[in-house]
């Protein structure tokens, strides 16, 4: 009789720490929606006129931030964090992948960590990358969940786009399977209209060019290079910068210089050592020349990061974003918890 008591007595405490254990996690799920629900509807995330006039305005010297491939990791949102305290840029500039693939609720998930937890004081303009934008129709199989390139542009602006600030010409280029010399066209037509008499320019793709170094290859690397590298010498771009390498590279060719930094999230296996680290730029620009600091970090892991993006991407999609049904489930819950703690209870006292 004892022994039937102690395993019930047993069974009903780890049934309970089991229902309780879920209740908990509920409630964070309710905590992720909470922030879901509350992104700005006229946030700094992305490339639009509003971002730009968000700038604070300021004299040289200057700075802004640079990082590329985050992929949603904690890796970033540490660099970032620390490179905020390092000073106070003007804006970031995300040199794309900034999500693990395109799907709407990964491109979710990234604004309800920048909007609510990152917080940035000041705008962040995105390059697009292959990770954000499904481009062949093939990456993502629910249709309804695919980023097109009309959707990514409804959530973050243009793809191409330019802006001046203290008569600097800043130009992030979008590069379309589609038509993949267009981003060729569009900086051309940028650096004709507004390059001239500019005390510095500076260009933001997402691909490198394969002539930059062997190692560095990209998914893929743009079209007519050499028309490419023609058009920046011509009107003395002052620096370029590309993602989708996993790591930093710097060189320069005719006086333009050519920076790689996608040490933002995750580094591959594959790629060489040389470069191979998690990093962020800040990028002081004074009226005759710019300073690069490369900051960089360990791998970060936060298991909390990681559980918020599988609730975003596999329980928000099924059960929707109305509170209400995540409010009844976690009163069920607490129901059952409720039963479980008095049948516990019940067990371990002795019987009259």
């Amino acid at each position: 009789m004892t022994m039937m008591i102690k395993n019930r007595s047993l069974f009903w405490f780890f049934f309970s720490i089991f229902f309780i254990s879920i209740a908990i996690l509920w409630w964070v799920v309710l905590g992720f929606l909470r922030d879901f629900q509350s992104i700005p509807p006229h946030h700094l995330i992305g490339n639009r006129p509003s971002s730009v006039a968000a700038i604070k305005e300021k004299d040289f010297p200057f700075s802004f931030l640079v990082i590329g491939d985050t992929h949603g990791s904690e890796t970033a949102e540490t660099l970032i964090d620390m490179a905020v305290k390092k000073g106070s840029p003007s804006f970031m500039v995300v040199l794309g992948d900034f999500v693990r693939k395109p799907d709407i609720w990964n491109h979710r998930f990234f604004l309800t960590e920048m909007t609510a937890e990152i917080k940035p004081p000041f705008p962040v303009f995105l390059v697009a990358g292959n990770h954000d934008i499904d481009l062949t129709g093939s990456k993502i199989k629910e249709s309804d969940r695919g980023v097109t390139s009309e959707i990514y542009e409804s959530l973050y602006g243009s793809r191409n786009f330019d802006f001046v600030f203290n008569d600097c010409l800043f130009i992030i280029c979008g590069v379309d399977l589609k038509f993949p010399a267009l981003y060729l066209d569009y900086l051309r037509q940028t650096l004709n209209n507004h390059g001239k008499g500019r005390k510095h320019i500076f260009v933001f793709i997402h691909y490198p060019p394969k002539g930059l170094a062997e190692h560095i290859e990209g998914s893929l690397p743009i079209l007519r290079e050499e028309e490419f590298f023609t058009l920046i010498e011509d009107h003395k771009v002052t620096a370029c910068f590309f993602g989708d390498y996993h790591g930093h590279w710097r060189g320069q060719r005719k006086g333009v210089n050519l920076i790689v930094s996608g040490g933002g999230g995750r580094l591959k296996r594959s790629q060489p050592e040389w470069g191979k680290f998690h990093h962020i730029l800040k990028i002081t620009v004074e009226p005759q020349k710019f300073v690069e600091e490369v900051i960089t970090i360990q791998e970060q892991f936060k298991l909390e990061d990681a559980f918020e993006e599988w609730i975003f991407t596999n329980i928000f999609p099924v059960l929707g974003t109305s509170a209400r049904v995540y409010y009844l489930i976690f009163a069920g819950f607490t129901m059952v918890v409720g039963y479980c703690l008095l049948k516990l209870t019940k067990a371990i006292l002795p019987r009259s």
